[in-house]
């Protein structure tokens, strides 16, 4: 199980760099919305960090963390990116 995770974050720093465009998830609907929902915000800060748009770029952190703070709440995982 340690490798996979190990791949599944490789896929999603891919994913949030910008270096891959999509990553299949499979789990329970709401699960899997609330990844997407984290990749999602991780990738939009990562861009705004990127253009360095100062205000967009807290935006972003704020999205970003209400977005893992969700998903931490619902399955205790605790989003690395």
């Amino acid at each position: 199980m340690q490798e996979a995770n190990k791949q599944f974050l490789k896929e999603c720093a891919l994913y949030v760099r910008g270096e891959v465009k999509q990553i299949k998830l499979r789990g329970k609907q709401e699960t899997v919305k609330l990844f997407a929902e984290a990749l999602s915000a991780s990738r939009k800060f990562y861009v705004a960090l990127e253009e360095g748009d100062f205000k967009e770029t807290v935006a972003m952190l704020k999205y970003k963390r209400s977005a893992s703070g969700a998903l931490r709440e619902s399955t205790g995982y605790v989003w690395p990116l």
